[in-house]
């Protein structure tokens, strides 16, 4: 073993399939994680070795263990507790799947199908094989949102938001191929931003281009406008005019906003509560039975996109200063981020929490990128290019289960394994 200074460490995890004894043992201090994590395949005796990463008080080491000495001031007398989990793998590329022209939103699956709307005008239904098995005519505008919105009867409905300022309630068959579509929402003076689905199906939130909030009921239009409302099968065809489509309007609206909302989101841990992102550089959180904003956190620049972990109670929000900021919604200051994170080299147009841990996320931006962050550390872990050129801008990501969803200007749905522990 080469000659330097040596420390005294204690491994522990919380992944008992890798647990080796918490006996402290001397490593050199000039290790790193890759050092650290030969350290732990030896000690579990594995045939085939794994990549670990190491934690000391709760954050990534990136550093050799002498760097992060001297960064805490500590000396080699101390015993430092380093905690390893292993290291996710970089993500890999399934397929692209074209459009006609820049994907503006998706959704995460249900039932083995995926959203994406498109700057076409339409809504489009894949499945897991890459096949598109059904398409939405019926919206004048790029389509800016699409949301599941839950299962009924072996159908499925969703929502679709769009540049022409109303939202449409689509039900879908997969057993039949066909669709219908069950009403429009209208009020909106702007374009549609972002739609939050309830759990319950029975309620959704949209926000948009003209600062306003609203909130809707998704129960069916009265029985003479339903029966108007536009059936297609395989041969699908588009209302001829708007008499066609069932209208509803929105319950009440959630006024605050000064400017365009960015985005809106439900608090997946208390459906009454609601979190929204705008140009006026805030984010509002809403008290939905009283129709209040109970407190606003402001930053520096436009909110272009936030989304809420049930995981750890957090917010995380993408911004045009290329930036990711990093909220507890349960505090009450009005201005304090608990943590920024750089990378981008451009406007942060989407984020996305991972459902199954507290600690990852992604975010798209329009430097063409997408990046994989775990916020126990302040450098990503992983850059993906959401692009086929340097110059396309990445306009919507996704985090479902072990699936990285993105699009943008290159008009292509990309699929990338993410598989987590």
């Amino acid at each position: 073993m080469e000659e330097g200074p040596q420390i005294q460490v204690r491994f522990t995890t919380r992944q008992t399939q890798y647990a080796v004894t918490d006996t402290p043992i001397v490593v050199p201090a000039r290790l790193k994680r890759y050092g650290l994590s030969e350290i732990i395949n030896h000690l579990l005796g594995l045939e085939k070795p794994k990549p670990f990463d190491f934690l000391i008080d709760g954050e990534f080491l990136r550093t050799s263990l002498t760097e992060y000495l001297v960064e805490k001031n500590l000396s080699t007398e101390n015993l430092i507790t380093i905690e390893y989990v292993e290291s996710m793998l970089p993500p890999s590329p399934l397929s692209g799947y074209k459009h006609d022209d820049w994907i503006g939103a998706i959704d995460k699956e249900c039932e083995g199908l995926f959203l994406t709307g498109c700057y076409d005008n339409k809504v489009r239904v894949w499945n897991k094989s890459g096949d598109c098995v059904e398409t939405l005519v019926g919206h004048e505008g790029p389509i800016k949102s699409v949301k599941w919105l839950r299962s009924e009867e072996n159908n499925l409905r969703l929502l679709s938001g769009s540049h022409d300022q109303t939202v449409m309630a689509w039900e879908y068959s997969p057993s039949e191929q066909s669709y219908e579509l069950l009403y429009q929402c209208v009020g909106h003076k702007g374009s549609i931003e972002s739609i939050a689905a309830h759990e319950s199906g029975e309620h959704f939130l949209t926000a948009s281009w003209d600062g306003s909030i609203k909130f809707w009921n998704t129960e069916k239009v009265d029985e003479d406008s339903t029966a108007n409302a536009v059936q297609t099968n395989n041969k699908r065809r588009k209302a001829t005019n708007d008499s066609d489509i069932p209208t509803k309007t929105a319950t009440h609206s959630l006024d605050g906003h000064v400017g365009p909302v960015s985005s809106v989101i439900y608090n997946q841990s208390n459906y009454n509560q609601a979190f929204s992102g705008g140009w006026d550089h805030s984010i509002r959180i809403w008290d939905l039975e009283s129709r209040v904003n109970i407190n606003t956190k402001n930053c520096e620049k436009v909110v272009l996109d936030v989304d809420y972990s049930d995981k750890s109670g957090l917010l995380v929000s993408g911004h045009s200063d290329r930036s990711i900021r990093i909220w507890d919604p349960r505090s009450d200051d009005a201005a304090v981020v608990k943590m920024t994170l750089s990378s981008h080299q451009n406007w942060v147009s989407s984020v996305s929490w991972s459902e199954r841990t507290p600690y990852m996320l992604i975010s798209g931006s329009y430097d063409s990128n997408i990046k994989v962050w775990d916020i126990r550390s302040r450098a990503p872990l992983y850059t993906i290019s959401g692009s086929s050129q340097p110059d396309q801008k990445v306009l919507a990501v996704e985090w479902s289960n072990d699936l990285i969803l993105s699009g943008g200007e290159d008009c292509t749905f990309k699929m990338h394994s993410a598989k987590l522990e």
